[in-house]
């Protein structure tokens, strides 16, 4: 029987991961509690059906092997959020720029919606939550692969009987934004047992339809006769006994209600640019590349490999409280965008930085202006 992945990857992270995280994205603990009760079985999810086939597992294994991953890190899963530490930070940035996009490809975005709406969490956090967990069970991955000693062939067949776990822990409104119209939908990709629980499920919920259907019928086939005494009974009284009854009054007519006023039209949302100069925005007080300024940097990314071009990096920040702080948000994003650039296939010789640049945040333009990075064309 196969081992319990779920299970396992709960344990290896250990019980007070809801409340470091949640400490570390600023988030309360039932609610981060919340999210990774959801996003956990999406994670495995995603990675089962990456890796049901044997050329799906042989990949998965490339990339797991091939992410410099230490599985050393989960000895002391509590050491990645102390004082001080970049263990997070880095972690983060590896799912960002690479595993994440690697198995969720364009559905993170809608992940990352569902996630914060199902867990009532900001969006940044949802994100950064993503960027951190995935990288972790790819982690717990290796280490579980090597003491097992499995080959593509083992890692499919363990990937493909997580079904019968799964079933019960995965979250609907995750499963829909990755695009499946249930959870047992997604499962059914895995085949075997999967497609069994899956089954068991609907038979089950059709055995129990019929029962309730055939016990509604019973009940009212025994009071049938009594119902019909008591509707001559009715009828004979009615017409013995009845009355004229004066008209009812008419009922003055109700003011008519004031329109509403219009609702103002919300802040439009940032985009990925798709061409010279390239901005990608962050979130406030963030350096953490989300899905859109990802987005934003694969399109740059494949601009830049397919001219051979030089660009630069300019981060832009606002003078709103401390200016040094503000001055080193900004590099610190910039960096994190050239990281993502070069983990793309752009050469760092191909990549200039220069100084952060002051602006007016929500002078001449929405506050995000002062939250980006531009790539310009040299």
């Amino acid at each position: 029987m196969n081992d319990n992945l779920l299970s396992l990857v709960q344990n290896a992270l250990g019980g007070d991961f809801a409340k470091l995280a949640g400490q570390f994205l600023g988030e309360s603990v039932p609610s981060t509690q919340s999210a990774l009760t959801s996003l956990l079985p999406a994670v495995l999810g995603g990675v089962a059906q990456k890796g049901a086939t044997a050329d799906g597992a042989a990949s998965l294994l490339s990339l797991i092997n091939g992410s410099n991953l230490d599985t050393g890190i989960l000895d002391n899963v509590a050491g990645l959020f102390g004082s001080g530490s970049t263990g997070m930070s880095s972690l983060m940035k590896l799912g960002t720029a690479t595993l994440v996009p690697a198995l969720f490809g364009d559905k993170a975005g809608g992940l990352v919606s569902a996630l914060a709406g199902a867990a009532g969490i900001k969006s940044s956090s949802a994100t950064n939550l993503l960027a951190m967990a995935v990288p972790l069970i790819f982690t717990f991955l290796k280490k579980y692969i090597s003491q097992k000693n499995l080959g593509a062939a083992s890692l499919s067949s363990l990937l493909k009987g997580q079904g019968e776990y799964l079933s019960k822990s995965l979250d609907s409104r995750l499963t829909g934004a990755l695009g499946y119209a249930t959870p047992a939908a997604m499962l059914s990709a895995l085949g075997g047992a999967a497609t069994d629980t899956a089954k068991r499920a609907g038979a089950a919920a059709v055995t129990t339809a019929a029962a309730a259907t055939t016990a509604t019928k019973s009940g009212l086939m025994r009071w049938l006769p009594w119902l019909i005494g008591a509707a001559i009974l009715l009828a004979l009284w009615n017409m013995f006994a009845s009355k004229p009854t004066p008209p009812a009054p008419v009922p003055a007519p109700a003011p008519k209600a004031m329109a509403p006023a219009p609702a103002p039209a919300p802040a439009p949302a940032p985009v990925a640019a798709a061409g010279y100069p390239f901005k990608a925005y962050f979130e406030t007080g963030s350096a953490t590349v989300g899905p859109v300024a990802n987005a934003t940097i694969t399109a740059a990314a494949e601009a830049i490999k397919k001219d051979n071009a030089k660009v630069a990096l300019t981060g832009y920040t606002d003078r709103t409280g401390d200016v040094a702080a503000n001055e080193k948000l900004a590099k610190d994003r910039a960096t994190a965008v050239r990281d993502a650039l070069k983990a793309a296939g752009v050469a760092e010789g191909n990549i200039e930085m220069r100084p952060p640049v002051f602006v007016e945040a929500g002078a001449g333009g929405p506050d995000q202006e002062a939250r980006r990075v531009e790539i310009n064309k040299l």
